[in-house]
C-alpha cells in the first residue's frame, strides 16, 4: 500500500513538472497558438531578425505599431484616375486656379496628414503592450474609428487576455504617399516596415525570436476635432 501510494506520487509530481514546462515553452515560443508572431508568420515578406529588436532603439509612440495594417478591411481603393495627383476631388487642388495660396495649403494639409498618420501607427503599437482591453480601448481610440476600431480591438483581445502583447523596437516608413486629401477626408498609399517580438504583459518583456514585417496599404483618414483618424486599411500587393 505504501509503495502504492509512493508511486502515486511519483507519478503526480511528474505530472505536474511537465505541465509546468509545457506552460513555460508555450509563453516563450513564437510558434506556439498564443504567440502574436505567430500569426504574422503566415504572412508574406515575413522575416526573423537576430538579435534585432535587442540592439534597435525603441520607437517613440508620439513618431511611430498588428497589425491588420497587416490585413486589410472592406475600404474600397480610390479611384486611379480621379486620384492620380490627388486633385480632382480636392477643393485645395492646384487644379482649380494653380493660386499659390492654394499651393501652399495643400501642401500643408498632406504634411499634416502624414504626421498625424506616422503617430496613429505609433499609438496603434503602443496600445499592444495594454494590461487590459480597457486600456487598450482607451489608447486605440486615440488613433482609430468606425469600424476598423472594433475590428484591431476584437483581434486584441484574443492575446491581451492570455497575457501576451507585442514589442516593436523599429519602425522605418519607405513610403508614404498622400493620394488624395480635402478638408475632411484623405488617402494614403504607405510602405513600411517594423521588428518586432511577443510581449509578457505579466513581466512587462520581449519574450521570443524578434521578426521584421513589410507591410503595403492603402489607408484611409477622417478629421475629427483637428486630429486625422484612422477609418480603413485595404492591404495592396
Amino acid at each position: 500500500m505504501r509503495k502504492t501510494n509512493y508511486l502515486f506520487g511519483a507519478l503526480a509530481l511528474g505530472l505536474g513538472v511537465l505541465v509546468g514546462t509545457l506552460g513555460v515553452s508555450l509563453l516563450t515560443n513564437s510558434s506556439s497558438p498564443a504567440s502574436f508572431i505567430s500569426k504574422l508568420s503566415g504572412q508574406d515578406k515575413i522575416q526573423t531578425v537576430a538579435g534585432a529588436a535587442s540592439s534597435a532603439a525603441q520607437p517613440s509612440p508620439t513618431l511611430n505599431t498588428v497589425p491588420d495594417a497587416l490585413a486589410g478591411s472592406n475600404v474600397p481603393n480610390p479611384d486611379s484616375s480621379s486620384n492620380q495627383a490627388g486633385q480632382q476631388n480636392n477643393p485645395l487642388s492646384l487644379g482649380q486656379n494653380g493660386d499659390n495660396k492654394d499651393a501652399a495649403a495643400l501642401s500643408l494639409l498632406k504634411q499634416q496628414v502624414i504626421t498625424d498618420y506616422k503617430q496613429d501607427i505609433g499609438i496603434f503599437f503602443d496600445a499592444w503592450k495594454s494590461v487590459d482591453m480597457d486600456a487598450f480601448r482607451l489608447k486605440l481610440a486615440k488613433a482609430y474609428t468606425g469600424e476598423l476600431f472594433e475590428k484591431h480591438a476584437r483581434r486584441a483581445e484574443e492575446y491581451l487576455v492570455q497575457g501576451v502583447g507585442l514589442d516593436v523596437s523599429q519602425i522605418t516608413f519607405d513610403q508614404v504617399d498622400v493620394e488624395s486629401a480635402d478638408a475632411n477626408t484623405a488617402t494614403l498609399r504607405v510602405d513600411y516596415r517594423y521588428t518586432a517580438k511577443d510581449y509578457s504583459l505579466a513581466d512587462a518583456t520581449p519574450i521570443g525570436e524578434a521578426h521584421e514585417q513589410t507591410v503595403h496599404v492603402r489607408v484611409n483618414l477622417l478629421k475629427q476635432n483637428s486630429r486625422w483618424m484612422i477609418t480603413g486599411e485595404s492591404a495592396v500587393q
